[in-house]
């Protein structure tokens, strides 16, 4: 019976917090919809949210849109994939030996302020306009978060618990897989989701710019042609993709990882 009562309370908690979510989007799309109405737009500038759905449909229909999505999606993954793998290497290197931090450090700070952008000419120039460029853009912009992040994390680690692994006589393959990952971890995933959100609108911004797919490419070509409703259709996949990403992915990961490694009670 208390299992009962509880899974009827986590169902009516689930529905309340998904109406005190919901209420805002509703209230956007109401103002949207009053501004391409009533505002001063015409409407292949600025189409109401039932004409952009409508749009949305017919290019889903015909593949276009899936093509596009599937086009960016790759670039992400790899992109990502690779950012994940460098951004973390030197995030626990530079975090675990001071004597690389103090040799590297320093010209990575002055790389890091450099926009992701800023790297597209010069990435065109290196791969030419293709998967190659966009992935280069992607990893070189969203390595950052998750380095200084990871690096943070194992700062942050309490030298009682490194001193403890040592006197156990903790090599260093155990004192990584015990003590540096599972302390840094909770640093390491804020990273993730920061970088996704940087590579995910850098790849968009580069699709824009030298690019024959994808949705940066979609957004760009309905602007050429006057569709603002294609254009907007772009905009809206490219939002509901990166809420799913966050709110799936990375809450599932956080909360399986932290878990898994006991950073905080289960529920």
């Amino acid at each position: 019976m208390a299992t009962a009562e509880l899974a009827g309370k986590k169902r009516t908690g689930w529905t309340w917090s998904l109406i005190r979510q919901g209420w805002s989007t509703v209230l956007i799309i109401l103002i949207w919809h009053m501004i391409a109405t009533y505002g001063p737009y015409p409407r292949f500038m600025l189409p109401t949210p039932l004409e952009v759905v409508m749009r949305g449909w017919h290019v889903a229909s015909s593949g276009f849109l899936w093509e596009q999505i599937l086009a960016s999606l790759r670039r992400q993954v790899i992109g990502f994939g690779l950012a994940m793998i460098i951004g973390m290497s030197l995030g626990f290197i530079l975090g675990i030996s001071q004597k690389a931090r103090t040799a590297m450090i320093a010209p990575l700070r002055m790389l890091y302020p450099i926009p992701g952008l800023a790297w597209i000419p010069l990435a065109i120039l290196w791969f030419g306009i293709g998967d190659e460029s966009m992935i280069f853009v992607i990893v070189i912009a969203a390595i950052w978060p998750v380095m200084f992040n990871t690096i943070s994390g194992v700062d942050a680690i309490s030298t009682t618990h490194l001193r403890a692994a040592k006197s156990l006589g903790a090599n260093w393959w155990t004192m990584f897989t015990r003590v540096y990952l599972p302390g840094s971890l909770a640093f390491s995933i804020t990273g993730m989701r920061l970088s996704f959100g940087t590579s995910w609108r850098v790849i968009v911004g580069a699709e824009i710019i030298a690019a024959s797919t994808g949705l940066g490419y979609m957004i760009n070509n309905a602007r050429s042609i006057l569709r603002g409703d294609e254009l907007m259709v772009g905009m809206v996949v490219i939002a509901v993709i990166g809420y799913i990403t966050e709110k799936v992915i990375f809450d599932y990961l956080e909360k399986a990882t932290l878990d898994r490694w006991g950073m905080r009670a289960a529920n």
